[in-house]
């Protein structure tokens, strides 16, 4: 029976051997965050059936990192179970909050707070590239792009928004609502399609609310009458919904588009 089983612990520890290894050799490429050689996955690959076991001692050791707020070790860790487990929405969401979270919050500057943001957020679409079907991923991932940039949860979050412009112009909150309506179009088991909709509501709000901030009043109106939109629909999705105002939001929204359209006016006739 002993003999039996020396191949198996001689394997288990091999497995350990090899993924101790990786880790090491990632630490150095942190800062290239997840561009690694696609030569690097061959020696992973010729792991077969030995993958599983190495995940989870991999995922034991994230589990441990975390506890300890030991980030950057955390990083390499996720990494390397991202390779080895792809297909597994977890892993990235878990990953993406790391870096945009967790690691960006141990920096001061807000130039080094948004590069790991924009590097949470990168790492996320790349999941969503590789789980097209996780509508959990998705929204995750439409979450962050509201909640990352609302100012009343960060100090920076309009020089990260003008970041994100500047970067490959994209809107905050034009990728949010895509990401939210990709979502539910797929399965999605954490979240519920109610919630994820009065999300995209309430981001048309926020999004309304930036844009007249910037004085766009013409976006700011376009948003304030998509929301409107987007909450009648609501109600006629879910009308046993007891706990949500809808009218309440409706009746706010409508001052707001009243307000906007002076506003509007007033700045074409300046």
């Amino acid at each position: 029976m002993y003999r039996k089983r020396i191949p198996f612990f001689l394997s288990l520890a091999c497995a350990l051997f090899f993924v101790n290894v990786y880790i090491v050799s990632f630490r150095d490429t942190t800062t290239q965050l997840f561009q690694y050689d696609p030569a690097e996955s061959v020696p992973l690959l010729l792991m077969g059936g030995l993958r599983g076991i190495a995940v989870d001692f991999l995922w034991a050791r994230a589990i441990a990192r975390h506890d300890e707020k030991k980030y950057y070790e955390l990083l390499t860790i996720n990494n390397l179970i991202a390779r080895l487990q792809p297909n597994f929405p977890a892993i990235w969401i878990f990953q993406a909050w790391n870096m945009a979270y967790n690691i960006s919050y141990e920096w001061d500057s807000p130039q080094n707070k948004w590069k790991w943001i924009y590097a949470g957020l990168e790492f996320a679409k790349k999941g969503a590239v590789k789980n097209p079907k996780s509508g959990d991923l998705l929204f995750e991932l439409g979450y962050m792009y509201v909640h990352l940039f609302n100012e009343r949860y960060f100090k920076y979050a309009d020089y990260y928004r003008s970041q994100l412009k500047e970067k490959n112009g994209e809107d905050n909150y034009e990728s949010a609502i895509y990401w939210f309506r990709k979502s539910l179009q797929n399965s999605i088991e954490i979240h519920n399609s109610m919630s994820v909709e009065r999300t995209i509501c309430h981001t048309l709000w926020y999004a309304s609310l930036s844009a007249e901030k910037e004085g766009n009043f013409d976006k700011a109106l376009d948003y304030a009458e998509s929301a409107i939109q987007e909450w009648n629909r609501y109600r006629t999705h879910h009308p046993d919904d007891r706990e949500t105002n809808v009218s309440e939001f409706i009746n706010n929204l409508e001052k707001k588009k009243e307000s906007l359209q002076g506003l509007a006016k007033k700045d074409v006739w300046e």
